[in-house]
């Protein structure tokens, strides 16, 4: 008598859809991979391009060296007035000096450590943001394309190669959300999360949105009030205290310097060019991220209370881009939110094969989208600053051979630093404090005009002729008109000499 059950065609038939579906999701997930591939290899040779060149690449790299070299020798960075020279201001907190001053101690100034600590933060982010997934969603497949999809995104692509602080801080934060993430019922993990946002905090304040709300919300959606509340009330207890203490050492001068200097006017249409470009460039990056912020809602699960109030977080943070002044590294934590979400769309679709694969294709196809704008528009700047290495290295060569003491700049303000001097003027920050009636400009003008400082570097490039207009004021232009010459010009630089009244 034969025993055996005949087999079920229906069964059958499922088994063949389960391994189709299975053969499409590794066939889709080849392809991301190979894209995520490609955009990892640019990511690294623009960092690498980046490391090795030793002039300036970016307004911000200045001060922040500068910064670095004062702490070195003792000086004080968040001083209680801006009332005397030197005019300078330390928008930030203290962490990221704090991590280049042991190579400066050792090298003396220089961009390259800096651009390394942000590529190896970048690079730390990514891995931050896979391992978060991984945690909230225990999917392997969505874990990875959530934390390779960030190297690709253009705005971390081209921020990350730069001696800024925006990468050490988003690393720092997104570790902070991991280490909760990864066990939230320990406390050693709790407080191992405040540590890790508040160094996060303490690298760029802005960091005190997002991330913070992110955790706090999951924990309450995970119904653990109690830790919910340690964690709140632990995370502003340690900000305000050493905010506290902080204020004491500088006599109010970390205050000053971190919001009120900081506080420049809106212009909105920063926002409707930035909302453009990301709508032509990233739009299935925002279409899947709406549609996982339904799903996962539907979904109802604990993860879903973390990414969705990270977006938010993100989403508020990006839009004080409107800032003046402001550049992509405001779009850092909206870039991360919207890999978390792809990766948690993707991990949604786990039992429905056929979606899962459409998703990674759709998330392939818009790696090519972002790579090409990182290759096209973001490493094109880096390929022009390239170009004009030797007018750079004309004007460093111009400085080491006059020894003038004070002389102000304002692309250019790294190579001061690199020569050896102090920055005297940051003209886009004070020039801006002026046009708010923050402080009174009448003294440097009146210093300007009797020649105190001799020589002047004025950065004119050609595809923006107005930038001038925007890091100095009209009565510093006037004096500039009246009372100096060109002295030498090099590239897009031009050295401005005093003549006398």
């Amino acid at each position: 008598m034969n025993n055996s059950s005949p087999v079920r065609p229906g069964s059958l038939a499922q088994r063949l859809l389960r391994w189709v579906g299975q053969l499409l999701v590794l066939a889709a997930l080849a392809a991301l991979l190979f894209t995520q591939g490609r955009a990892a290899l640019l990511f690294f040779q623009h960092a690498q391009r980046a490391i090795n060149f030793p002039f300036t690449l970016n307004y911000g790299e200045g001060p922040l060296l500068d910064q670095t070299m004062r702490l070195l020798r003792g000086d004080v960075l968040y001083t209680p007035e801006l009332t005397e020279p030197p005019y300078t201001i330390t928008n930030y907190p203290p962490l990221f000096i704090i991590a280049q001053a042991p190579f400066a101690a050792s090298s003396g100034p220089g961009f390259w450590y800096g651009r390394i600590i942000s590529t190896a933060a970048t690079v730390a982010a990514a891995l931050m943001l896979s391992l978060l997934a991984h945690a909230l969603t225990r999917d392997v497949i969505a874990s990875a394309a959530a934390g390779l999809s960030l190297l690709a995104i253009p705005y971390i692509f081209h921020w990350s190669a730069l001696a800024r602080i925006d990468a050490l801080a988003l690393a720092l934060s997104l570790a902070g959300l991991y280490v909760l993430a990864q066990d939230p019922g320990r406390w050693f993990n709790v407080f191992a999360s405040i540590l890790l946002l508040t160094a996060a905090i303490y690298t760029r304040q802005t960091y005190l949105l997002t991330a913070p709300l992110a955790a706090f919300v999951w924990l309450l959606g995970r119904r653990d009030v109690y830790r919910a509340l340690v964690f709140a009330v632990g995370l502003a207890s340690l900000v305000l205290a050493i905010f506290a203490i902080s204020m004491v050492l500088t006599r109010g001068g970390f205050f000053l310097h971190l919001i009120s200097a900081n506080a420049n006017g809106l212009d909105f249409s920063l926002i409707s060019f930035y909302a453009s470009e990301i709508g032509r460039s990233l739009p299935l990056f925002v279409m899947g991220g709406v549609i996982s912020l339904i799903v996962g809602g539907i979904w109802k699960r604990p993860a879903w209370w973390l990414v969705a109030a990270y977006a938010l977080g993100a989403l508020l943070s990006a839009l004080t881009i409107a800032k003046i002044g402001s550049d992509v590294n405001y779009l850092w934590e909206f870039s991360a939110g919207l890999c978390l979400l792809a990766g948690l769309l993707i991990a949604v679709a786990r039992r429905l094969p056929i979606l899962r694969a459409a998703l990674l294709i759709a998330l392939a196809i818009q790696i090519l989208l972002a790579t090409d704008l990182s290759r096209t528009k973001y490493n094109a700047l880096l390929e022009d600053r390239l170009v004009k290495s030797e007018a750079l290295a004309s004007v460093v060569f111009y400085l080491e051979t006059h020894n003038d003491p004070l002389i102000l700049a304002d692309e250019l303000t790294g190579e001061l630093v690199i020569s050896g001097r102090q920055i005297a003027f940051q003209p886009f920050e004070f020039s801006q404090l002026s046009r708010d009636g923050v402080w009174d400009e009448s003294p440097f003008i009146a210093a300007l005009e009797r020649g105190e400082y001799p020589v002047v570097m004025v950065y004119q490039p050609f595809t923006n002729p107005t930038l001038r207009f925007e890091r100095w004021t009209q009565a510093m232009l006037r004096v500039l008109n009246d009372r100096f010459r060109p002295d030498f010009i090099s590239g897009e630089t031009t050295v401005y000499r005093y003549l006398g009244s």
